[in-house]
């Protein structure tokens, strides 16, 4: 099972982490060259294994049975709400697994994250692994 779900040539940073709810932000920076940033929050994350640094970024759903010597990643991917995302950046494969990702466009300042509460910095979805 493979499932694309987004990709950019943007370079993305692991930019906040919100540990009491599991989600974590990748964000691609705006600067002179685009208007807007691109974050990319992962829910209910319960494993990252991921580089800091990303110069482009194709996110798939792939099939988590080739975590089986990790039981503890197996255990969590067993549960039908919880996926594994394969992260590719150039010719490097990195995983996080988690119950679903939502890519957005916003202008949130640098000292801003788009995880929290309400629909700050969620307001224009580009992407979702959700299926309707």
């Amino acid at each position: 099972m493979k499932a694309k779900i987004f990709k950019s040539d943007r370079y993305f940073t692991t930019f906040d982490i919100l540990v009491t709810h599991g989600q974590l932000l990748l964000r691609s920076q705006k600067n002179e060259n685009y208007s807007h940033n691109i974050d990319i929050i992962f829910f209910n994350t319960a494993y990252i294994q991921l580089f800091n640094r990303l110069n482009g970024i194709s996110i798939e759903i792939v099939d988590g049975n080739k975590f089986l010597d990790y039981h503890s990643v197996s255990d969590y991917l067993s549960n039908d709400n919880n996926y594994l995302f394969e992260i590719t950046s150039g010719l490097e494969k990195y995983y996080i697994a988690a119950s679903f990702a939502k890519v957005f466009e916003n202008e949130l300042d640098f000292n801003e994250t788009s995880l929290t509460f309400g629909n700050e910095g969620k307001i224009k979805e580009i992407a979702s692994s959700l299926i309707d």
